[in-house]
């Protein structure tokens, strides 16, 4: 996927100076970073089913429904 993105111009430099040093591309090292910072974002306790179920973009199609209620805040897991 390609999108348009927007990097301040001292940000690009040290972008510009970590591909040196890693050698790794610009694309590369920016697709690792979103990586990395999902990872530590994302919220680990979540069930698969349930991140799934919001990674899909229309919800209504999937194959099955997702029973929130033994997610809900309070609940016994």
């Amino acid at each position: 996927m390609n999108f348009s993105l927007h990097i301040d111009d001292e940000t690009l430099e040290r972008l510009a100076q970590a591909v040196e040093r890693t050698g790794l591309t610009r694309n590369r090292l920016i697709g690792q970073a979103i990586r990395e910072w999902l990872q530590r974002h994302e919220s680990l306790d979540w069930p698969e089913p349930l991140r799934e179920h919001f990674r899909n973009p229309a919800p209504e199609l999937a194959a099955g429904v997702v029973d929130f209620q033994p997610w809900k805040p309070g609940e016994d897991r």
